[in-house]
């Protein structure tokens, strides 16, 4: 009993040291970014690099979010965030209304023709996106749409065949009451 509890005992250890060492791989990025954006931009790209600045400018934090470097020609932080937050209300919103619909009307109701809609919504996994590339861009083309946002956010609100597939399987698991 003794060599076995020794035994665990070796085993927790390594199996720690290989989280410590682990961890410490995924903390090196996060490390490396703070210290060079607490750098000042001269600093940044020296060779060899170091890790701790020279001199301490905490000021990079605020001119990145409110303006970023005019000589990079970057948009500001807040753009991009707002941005973000927009498009994943919209993209959510519209894949879980109508997914949620579609997939609720395929799992509950009874209605002719159904099993072979959800045959034919779930074959259209199976067409390559390639193939639909260009007939995609040409029809956003066509709409105007290229340049802005609309392409990405309203084909989220006419359904996607896996969303579907995976929420009516969910819907199926509710007992009727």
């Amino acid at each position: 009993m003794k060599g076995q509890a020794g035994l665990l005992r070796v085993q927790r250890l390594v199996v720690q040291a290989i989280l410590i060492v682990l961890s410490l791989a995924f903390l090196f990025p996060f490390l490396w970014l703070l210290s060079t954006a607490l750098k000042p931009i001269k600093e940044t790209m020296t060779t060899p690099p170091t890790w701790i600045p020279s001199e301490w400018q905490w000021g990079n934090f605020g001119r990145a979010i409110t303006r970023g470097y005019e000589s990079l020609h970057y948009y500001p932080l807040l753009v991009y965030a707002r941005n973000t937050v927009v498009l994943c209300l919209l993209i959510v919103s519209g894949t879980v209304v109508s997914n949620a619909l579609v997939a609720y009307s395929f799992a509950r109701l009874r209605w002719k023709g159904r099993e072979a809609a959800f045959a034919i919504t779930l074959a259209t996994m199976m067409v390559p996106f390639p193939v639909l590339m260009v007939p995609t861009f040409a029809l956003f083309r066509h709409l105007d749409w290229v340049g802005t946002y609309r392409p990405l956010w309203v084909p989220a609100w006419f359904g996607s065949a896996f969303s579907i597939f995976l929420l009516r399987q969910f819907f199926r698991t509710i007992p009727f009451e």
